[in-house]
C-alpha cells in the first residue's frame, strides 16, 4: 500500500552546516517516489525562498508558510492569508513596546528595523529583508514575524495571544516567531492536502524537527523527529531518527521499508 510522506525542509532535510540536502536523503526520497508513494513539502519557509530545495525533491505538493499556503506544479491551490487591520494593529503595538517586526514577501522580507542582530536571525536561514517597501500594506500576506528573545515568551506571549485572537504564534529561533492566521498550521495544510489525495492520516509518515512540527508529528500514523531537533518536537513524535547529518532520513525510511516502525500509542 502506498503511503504519503510529509517533509519539512530547515534541519530537516537542509543541513544548515552544509546549507544542501544530504545525498543520501535525496536518493531515498526518488526511491519512495518511485515506489508510487505521494512525497510533500510542508516548511515554514514561503514557496520562493524554499524553491531550490522543491526542485530538489520534486513534491507532489508544497506546503508552505506553516500552512498557509499550498502549491502544486508551481501553481497557488490553497491561501489563507493574515487579516490585514489585526495584523497592523498587532505591529504597532509591537513597535509601542519596543519591538521589531517583520513580514514575509516571497524570497525577500521587510522587518521594521535592521539591528544586527535581526539580519543575523534572518541570516540563519538565507532570507534577506529590507526595511524600505512596506509591501503589507497593500497587498495579501501569509506569514509575519516577531522580534524578541524567548525569555520573553512567558509573559509576552499570552500578552499577545490575547490581544490579537486572530493569529497564532510559534517560534522558530531564540529571537524570532512566526505570525500565522489562528487555526493554521503545518497539520491543517497536510489534512487538506490528503482530502485531495485520498490518504487517511494512518497513511501518513511526517518528518520535522522544530516547534511548528509538533501538530504534523502528532498528527501523521508515523510522527518522525529529527536527532537534532527540539526536545518538545522529539517528544511529541512516535520515534526520534539520528541527526540529518547523520543520514537520519535515510536510515528511517529503510526502517519504514522493512515495517520495523510503526505509530505509537500517545
Amino acid at each position: 500500500m502506498t503511503k504519503i510522506y510529509f517533509f519539512d525542509i530547515d534541519n530537516t532535510l537542509l543541513d544548515h552546516a552544509t546549507m544542501a540536502v544530504p545525498a543520501s536523503a535525496l536518493a531515498a526520497i526518488e526511491a519512495l517516489r518511485r515506489a508510487g508513494n505521494t512525497v510533500v513539502i510542508a516548511t515554514g519557509r514561503s514557496y520562493g525562498h524554499a524553491k531550490t530545495i522543491v526542485d530538489q525533491i520534486r513534491p507532489s505538493y508544497v506546503i508552505t508558510q506553516n500552512g498557509a499556503r499550498i502549491l502544486k506544479d508551481d501553481q497557488e491551490v490553497l491561501a489563507i492569508p493574515l487579516p490585514r487591520a489585526p495584523l497592523l494593529a498587532l505591529f504597532d503595538w509591537m513597535q509601542a513596546q519596543g519591538h521589531v517586526f517583520g513580514i514575509n514577501n516571497g524570497s525577500e522580507g521587510y522587518v521594521s528595523d535592521q539591528l544586527p542582530w535581526v539580519v543575523e536571525a534572518m541570516g540563519s536561514v538565507d532570507m534577506a529583508v529590507q526595511s524600505d517597501s512596506r509591501f503589507y500594506l497593500s497587498q495579501d500576506v501569509y506569514q509575519g514575524w516577531l522580534f524578541f528573545d524567548e525569555s520573553l515568551d512567558e509573559s509576552l506571549y499570552p500578552q499577545i495571544l490575547e490581544r490579537f485572537p486572530e493569529f497564532d504564534l510559534v517560534r522558530w529561533h531564540r529571537r524570532v516567531i512566526d505570525v500565522m492566521p489562528r487555526a493554521v498550521n503545518k497539520w491543517t495544510a497536510c489534512q487538506w492536502v490528503m482530502a485531495q489525495t485520498g490518504f487517511a492520516p494512518e497513511q501518513a509518515i511526517a518528518f520535522g524537527d522544530g516547534l511548528n512540527d509538533i501538530e504534523m508529528l502528532r498528527g501523521a500514523g508515523v510522527g518522525v523527529a529529527m536527532g537534532n531537533g527540539h526536545p518538545t518536537a522529539k517528544a511529541a513524535a512516535d520515534h526520534v531518527a539520528p541527526a540529518l547529518h547523520l543520514d537520519g532520513i535515510a536510515t528511517m525510511l529503510a526502517e519504514l521499508a522493512q515495517g520495523r516502525l510503526r505509530g505509537q500509542t500517545r
